[in-house]
């Protein structure tokens, strides 16, 4: 009878224990709850301390119900989409409280996220800070719907942009030294002065947009898809542009010194080169099949050639004085004559 007795004494208090934990998880769940329901309140008030409150009151509840995190993570974006939907008066910052959402959900933790990817379309954010959290805090960016915002002189160094959809977004005069762009979509997205300093765009689809006067140098280009973007006056040199494809693009007057366009993949073919700088620029393997004017008053001695098909390319004045063109393919002698050479110019084998 006393084993019995005990056995039953210690079910009655498993029970209990049981109860009582699922008594404190009610009790937890309706004290976040209400901190919920104030907190979203607080977001309607006409003074932005109290808004601000219950931001900060919303990004804790995050922090302490992770099965809370994606509705919250929503009502954030919402909010900043709602509040800066129009540009701000002439001299006006972004709101504070926007700015305050904006950090609050560009360092959440993103492994609570579940399906939830950050929607901010259409937001007028100009000269917002993204960027000054440090690099690992900005993970919360990847694949985020940025797809026309305005973002012209956001400091976003070293966030993580990749897979994000940033179409047709004004990024004029942007920070985006080191920023990850690997697989971003940036179809007409307005990149004019932006900093891309080192930055990596590595199938990064960039098609039509406008990449005039921006500093790319020692950027991650291999794989970008960049036909007819514009890259006047653009800075890349350094670059890796292996496997990228050029087709249409604008690069007169750009700095190509040192550029590595090695692959047999990579596509020239339409690319304006007039003024360009390849000085040490490698295009070995390059297509630079039927370009038409771009390569006219090119100087090309020191330009890495080896492999490269210039079937069709416009050679009219180009300088290729010391230029080695010994391994180039489909190059003509009509092609040639058009072209400025010297004794130091070495020819393909039945060309010389």
């Amino acid at each position: 009878m006393a084993v019995v007795g005990l056995w039953y004494s210690n079910v009655q208090t498993r029970q209990a224990n049981d109860q009582a934990r699922q008594e404190r998880a009610l009790t937890k769940e309706g004290q976040i709850t209400d901190r919920y329901t104030a907190a979203v309140s607080n977001l309607g008030a006409d003074k932005m301390d109290v808004r601000l409150g219950g931001l900060y009151a919303l990004e804790r509840i995050m922090q302490d119900s992770p099965r809370d995190h994606p509705t919250i993570a929503n009502v954030l974006a919402t909010y900043i989409r709602t509040h800066v939907a129009k540009p701000p008066a002439k001299g006006q910052d972004v709101p504070a409280d926007v700015n305050a959402a904006l950090t609050v959900l560009t360092t959440r933790d993103t492994t609570h996220d579940e399906d939830f990817h950050l929607d901010l379309r259409s937001a007028w954010l100009p000269g917002t800070e993204i960027g000054r959290q440090s690099p690992a805090d900005l993970t919360a960016l990847a694949k985020a719907d940025l797809r026309d915002t305005h973002l012209r002189g956001t400091k976003l160094a070293f966030a993580d942009l990749q897979g994000a959809n940033l179409g047709n977004a004004d990024l004029r005069n942007a920070d985006l030294g080191g920023t990850m762009l690997s697989g971003a979509l940036l179809v007409n997205a307005d990149l004019r002065g932006a900093k891309l300093f080192a930055a990596d765009l590595r199938d990064a689809l960039l098609a039509d947009a406008d990449l005039s006067g921006t500093d790319l140098r020692g950027a991650h280009l291999r794989g970008a898809r960049l036909h007819r973007a514009n890259l006047n006056g653009s800075d890349l040199e350094y670059g890796d542009l292996r496997s990228s494809d050029l087709e249409g693009a604008d690069l007169s007057g750009s700095n190509l010194k040192r550029v590595d366009f090695n692959s047999k993949s990579a596509k020239v073919s339409g690319a304006n080169l007039s003024d360009a700088n390849l000085s040490g620029a490698n295009l070995e393997g390059a297509n630079l099949k039927n370009m038409n004017k771009e390569l006219n008053g090119i100087p090309l001695a020191g330009v890495v050639l080896d492999g490269a098909n210039l079937e069709g390319a416009n050679l009219t004045d180009a300088d290729l004085s010391g230029a080695d063109l010994s391994h180039v393919k489909n190059l003509t002698r009509k092609q040639l004559d058009s072209a400025r050479t010297d004794k130091e110019t070495r020819l393909p084998a039945g060309l010389s």
